[in-house]
């Protein structure tokens, strides 16, 4: 079975790469301890915020904040950011049921691959995902302190302090979530058109010329502009 259908360099044989601009330069190619360094810091985020708004539920008995940041880590991450970003991947291209990229192998390929660039809508729909990502858990949490601390009739000191605690966990989970990929992912990327690239135009324009696929896609997308 041809596991790299459109040709994509990223996953040609790693001995065609040695001579290649972009060697070391971009995350072009699989990496196990990047990418387990990724998880660590995802999943991280993800149940230390999951675990505040589930813990602001059982102290409020306040549960629809709860239910609905849950709903929206599996419809999110799983499903809707996978077709607006992670189908215009270059990893998006190999032929596996599972993503397999520098920074992510939970989302299952439900989308087939867009070698063309996100579109307007795209990286408005995946850049208000990750706010809400990151404002609504301490939203909810906020709310929870708030809320024991105006009804002490039902608080106890241990579930304000766990709320707060908890509250702190994930802020400072949410803030080296975005440092650690703004910093040490996002200008290395071969995502190019995701809204948080940074990688540096000369590497970006060797990928591309390397590619055709990527390339007449493009140009496709540029030509069609008014």
């Amino acid at each position: 079975m041809n596991q790299n259908p459109y040709g994509i360099c990223t996953h040609n044989p790693e001995s065609e790469c040695k001579d290649c601009i972009n060697n070391n330069k971009l995350h072009c190619r699989h990496d196990a301890k990047r990418q387990t360094n990724a998880l660590i810091i995802v999943f991280s985020a993800l149940i230390i915020t999951s675990g505040g708004t589930i813990l602001t539920g059982l102290f409020t008995s306040i549960w629809w904040m709860t239910l609905t940041y849950l709903a929206f880590l599996v419809f999110f991450f799983l499903i809707i950011e996978p077709r607006f970003t992670c189908s215009h991947c270059p990893y998006y291209a190999e032929k596996t049921k599972i993503l397999n990229c520098t920074a992510n192998i939970i989302s299952p390929k439900l989308w087939k691959y867009h070698p063309e660039p996100m579109n307007v809508y795209e990286k408005i729909g995946s850049t208000s995902g990750f706010v809400f990502f990151a404002f609504f858990p301490l939203a909810t949490e906020l709310y929870g302190i708030l809320f024991l601390m105006t009804n002490p009739a039902s608080t106890t000191i241990l579930s304000l302090l766990t709320l707060c605690i908890i509250s702190i966990a994930s802020l400072g989970s949410i803030i080296l979530f975005f440092i650690t990929f703004l910093v040490y992912y996002c200008p290395y990327c071969i995502n190019f058109s995701c809204p948080f690239n940074k990688a540096p135009k000369n590497l970006v324009d060797e990928y591309i010329e390397k590619n055709p696929i990527i390339k007449k896609a493009l140009n496709r997308t540029e030509n069609q502009k008014p």
